[in-house]
């Protein structure tokens, strides 16, 4: 029996695994694979396999697309970026109320600017700092505040701050969920205060980031129906839309230009030192 098994050990392939840049690109097609059948899966197959091999040029054709479809569905499904059925406790309402002073203090302290991905890093210990070093009486106040946003909703400018930090995010989420449910392509047009009291107006388009589609926003005259939605939502927010709030809210330029080597390849810089956008942007 152990000579069987020393035979059968000998006679097996012998295959590299992959490696960590390999995974990283494939992983990044994973999305547009599982979404895709036939031939439209055959080009992302082939995109993927494209930068992969400039990882390793030497590895397996066979041993790549083996990975993608072995975890064809496995991939968990990307989280909401807001919780809508959130309750708000004490803790979470000085968190809001408080967020500019907490972030300039963590960034005071350590450097890390808000937006930067090591803010999460820092974030929830200077909240718990914050909230801890709060009096009874501020406790108090904390928590009826709570309990009056949990039953009538939240201030126009927590609104607002939701609006700005959250509504691209959102509506991005939105739109994946239902390109990959649905094979629905969306545009969307929206509005909002700010806290200053200014009504907004944005423009959302991700369709050149799901299935090798284009963006309707780049290729087609969208604007002409800018002009009805900006009267629509004048009369809903009893405000007037000044001429200088249109803000496009899709995603940002995600050009990345990769320096060239003598061989004429472009050379990849190291993932392992890259935040998600910029490995993102270079894939």
């Amino acid at each position: 029996m152990a000579g069987n098994n020393s035979e059968a050990d000998e006679e097996a392939p012998k295959q590299l695994p992959l490696n960590e840049g390999e995974v990283a690109v494939l992983e990044s097609y994973l999305e547009q694979w599982d979404s895709m059948l036939g031939q439209e899966r055959n080009v992302v197959w082939g995109d993927a396999m494209t930068e992969a091999r400039l990882k390793a040029p030497g590895m397996d054709a066979k041993l790549l697309k083996k990975w993608l479809q072995n975890h064809v569905g496995k991939k968990k499904d990307a989280k909401p970026p807001i919780n809508l059925g959130r309750k708000w406790t004490y803790q979470a309402v000085v968190g809001s109320l408080r967020k500019k002073e907490l972030l300039k203090k963590i960034k005071d302290e350590t450097g890390v600017k808000p937006g930067e991905p090591e803010m999460m890093n820092h974030y929830a210990k200077y909240l718990a700092e914050m909230v801890n070093s709060l009096t009874e009486k501020e406790v108090e106040e904390a928590t009826e505040m709570a309990e009056e946003w949990n039953k009538q909703g939240v201030p126009p400018k927590v609104q607002a701050d939701t609006a700005k930090q959250k509504s691209d995010d959102i509506l991005q989420y939105v739109a994946s969920e239902m390109f990959k449910k649905a094979r629905m392509r969306l545009f969307m047009l929206s509005a909002w205060k700010n806290e200053d009291g200014k009504l907004l107006v944005s423009s959302h388009d991700y369709n050149d980031e799901f299935g090798n589609g284009e963006s309707f926003s780049k290729t087609g005259d969208w604007q002409v129906i800018l002009p009805e939605w900006e009267s629509y939502v004048s009369k809903q927010f009893d405000k007037e839309v000044e001429d200088d709030t249109m803000v496009r809210k899709g995603r940002k330029d995600n050009t990345y230009v990769l320096k060239i080597g003598c061989d004429g390849l472009p050379i990849l810089p190291d993932h392992g030192k890259m935040d998600s956008d910029t490995r993102k942007a270079v894939v």
